[in-house]
């Protein structure tokens, strides 16, 4: 099996950068409050439910997972299952996305970028590699990067819901999977705010940690479902909130931004997609979410007063259910980036 950069390597150069962007959209309060619903893909493929013919370990084959991830005071551990499990999901997203590392439309030329809770710093290096111009900046708790990385990216270890010593005047700003682990979203992001330069960006990608179906296959106590229900009340314990990607927008305008745009990426729950691509997003994300369940045995689920013994058997039934391909369900992926007004002098 290659290395996984080979993978997302594919992907990730594009002379041109970033495809065009949709027209800037502003969000209302309404839309907000029933995300989660109204972002789920309306348009269904008339075959995307039917199954179909292949072999998941040559699909397997042809894919590589990856190495190395993510946090230290956070609700996630910071092992070398959790690194590995998050470059696997950047992986992933190079995939879902057609390659797309962000869709904020920040220009050819950007000066500055910053990661913020940048993990194995993967992003940043893909876009140090995209942008030659750009002094790219990867904050996070753990000295967990690599040392070769383009000459232009560097990597600081800092709390980013601290005090902001981040820099200022920055073209764009970037944080993925990190707004359900937030307190408050909002400071975050008015701080991000007040040092972007004027018509500066932000984008904010995450899974929005519910469970999604668009044909009636998906039954009320399938153990996923169950599972995601539960990490909303874990999580609350914490002070964060599991399913916070879907209010991305609201929190966005809250903190002053304008041109707010949405887009969303569905990942399956296992390989029953008809699409090969969707399959290996798929294979990705269930394999993502195997690796998920013990994390949260080991901080959340206790939390909720569950013993050793009956995490077990739960997190077994989760791993079989992402395998009936009868159940159409899906995670939602949504991508958030939003303006800096522009100078108006």
């Amino acid at each position: 099996m290659g290395n996984g950069r080979d993978v997302e390597r594919k992907h990730s150069r594009s002379p041109e950068g970033p495809a065009p962007q949709p027209s800037a959209a502003a969000t209302t309060e309404d839309a907000q409050t029933s995300a989660i619903e109204a972002a789920s893909p309306g348009a269904v493929e008339e075959d995307e439910f039917e199954p179909s013919d292949y072999d998941e370990a040559s699909l397997a084959e042809s894919t590589s997972v990856g190495s190395s991830y993510r946090h230290g005071r956070y609700p996630i551990p910071n092992d070398e299952t959790e690194q590995n499990r998050e470059d696997m999901l950047h992986a992933m997203m190079l995939e879902v996305t057609n390659g797309r590392l962000f869709y904020a439309p920040i220009g050819d030329h950007p000066q500055k970028i910053l990661d913020l809770g940048t993990g194995t710093g993967i992003w940043a290096i893909e876009v140090g590699d995209q942008y030659p111009s750009a002094e790219v900046t990867g904050l996070d708790l753990s000295p967990i990067q690599p040392v070769w990385v383009p000459p232009n990216v560097k990597f600081l270890v800092d709390d980013v819901e601290d005090t902001w010593l981040n820099g200022d005047n920055i073209d764009f700003v970037h944080l993925r999977n990190m707004i359900p682990i937030l307190k408050s979203p909002v400071k975050l992001l008015k701080d991000v705010y007040e040092n972007l330069k004027p018509g500066g960006w932000v984008e904010l990608q995450d899974v929005d940690g519910a469970v999604h179906c668009d044909d009636g296959t998906l039954p009320d106590d399938w153990p996923v479902l169950v599972f995601c229900n539960l990490m909303v009340e874990a999580f609350a314990k914490l002070g964060t909130t599991s399913h916070a990607a879907a209010f991305g927008g609201k929190y966005l305008e809250e903190a002053g931004f304008v041109n707010i745009q949405h887009h969303t990426a569905k990942l399956p729950y296992g390989t029953w997609p008809k699409d090969r691509t969707m399959r290996l997003v798929g294979l990705y994300y269930r394999t993502a979410a195997e690796d998920f369940f013990p994390a949260m045995g080991a901080i959340q689920m206790p939390l909720l007063g569950w013993s050793q013994a009956e995490m077990e058997v739960f997190f077994a039934q989760c791993r079989a259910c992402m395998r009936d391909d009868s159940v159409h369900a899906y995670g939602l992926m949504h991508f958030w980036s939003a303006q800096k007004p522009p100078s108006t002098t």
